[in-house]
């Protein structure tokens, strides 16, 4: 009989306790920024800000519509802790207002490690949130907003699967639980120059929790913040950092992430972006990350985004949007 790793145990008992804002996969939310790789808070200037930076409305466009979703996993080679998530996002943003709906679905699976996990803990956590932002012009280069939330989170877990990893997963994305409804907040602060600009958010200001059947320990949102700088090359081109500044709890170990990234409008319809993410508190597997994204102008002011990105250990991710902006 193989005997169960000291590491795999571990996993196990933190497995209902993790905190779903800090997949060690990165940011679900947002198909452009992922295309950066996250560094994407001193960037951001659609209305995908409600999310990234609430403060960022106020110097961006006039009017947008964003509408996209992304999908990741990582499965390494040991098949155990296996992880997923994905996030839809809707969003409308002006510079003193945005209205915003987005969902997150977080997954994981761990168990014996092998290409078939045994005895396995299976665990989702689904969160609905429905925002408000609100915005107040500091000066002619400095805005603060805040993104008023009421979040929707489902639990479930099952424990005693088995299956291989990718079923697994695909199994937690089909379980049922126990919801709760809590309020929350996201406040950021965005600071814009002629060549630089920098930006400050705080995510998960209240640390929502959310029950989980059986006794479960409860799964919380923990509190995230992160800064940003980014650097205008030339009028067509720009790169950027982002690092958070808190570590996150994930199903492999605690991560605090830092990210950089460029991006380009190399042609008058076309934009071009990619990056690299790693995690610097040196507990959770490092998991370095890539991604590449484009996006094109189909008619005037709508334009269509796509990413892709992938790592060591068996990380993949990809996500497709559009957005109207003007």
């Amino acid at each position: 009989m193989r005997t169960p790793s000291r590491a795999w145990l571990v996993c196990l008992l933190l497995a209902p306790a993790y905190d779903a804002a800090g997949q060690s996969t990165g940011d679900p939310v947002g198909v452009r920024a992922a295309g950066m790789a996250g560094a994407f808070v001193s960037v951001v200037d659609d209305a995908s800000a409600v999310y990234w930076n609430p403060g960022a409305l106020a110097s961006g466009a006039y009017f947008s519509l964003v509408l996209d979703r992304n999908t990741q996993r990582a499965i390494p080679d040991g098949g155990s802790p296996a992880s997923g998530q994905s996030g839809l996002l809707i969003a409308i943003g002006t510079p003193p207002l945005g209205l915003s709906y987005y969902r997150t679905r977080q997954v994981s699976a761990v168990g014996v490690p092998g290409q078939t996990l045994t005895g396995a803990r299976v665990a989702s956590l689904v969160a609905h949130h429905g925002g408000v932002t609100v915005v107040q012009s500091l000066s002619r280069s400095l805005a603060v907003g805040t993104t008023f939330k009421l979040v929707r989170g489902v639990v479930a877990i099952e424990d005693g699967a088995s299956g291989t990893p990718s079923a697994l997963l695909d199994a937690a994305d089909r379980l049922s639980g126990r919801s709760t409804t809590r309020l929350d907040a996201d406040v950021g602060v965005k600071l814009t120059g002629s060549l630089v600009q920098a930006g400050l958010t705080v995510r998960n200001l209240f640390e929502p929790e959310f029950s989980a059947a059986g006794g479960a320990a409860p799964v919380r949102l923990e509190r995230q913040a992160r800064a940003g700088v980014a650097l205008k090359l030339s009028p067509q081109w720009r790169v950027a950092t982002d690092w958070d500044f808190m570590k996150a709890a994930t199903v492999d170990g605690r991560r605090r992430d830092a990210a950089v990234g460029t991006e380009g409008h190399p042609g008058r319809r076309v934009w071009v972006r990619g990056g690299f993410r790693w995690n610097t508190a040196g507990e959770a597997q490092k998991r370095p990350t890539a991604s590449i994204g484009a996006s094109y102008a189909l008619l005037g002011s709508l334009i269509v985004d796509a990413q892709a990105g992938g790592g060591t250990d068996g990380y993949r991710g990809w996500g497709m949007g559009a957005r109207f902006v003007f």
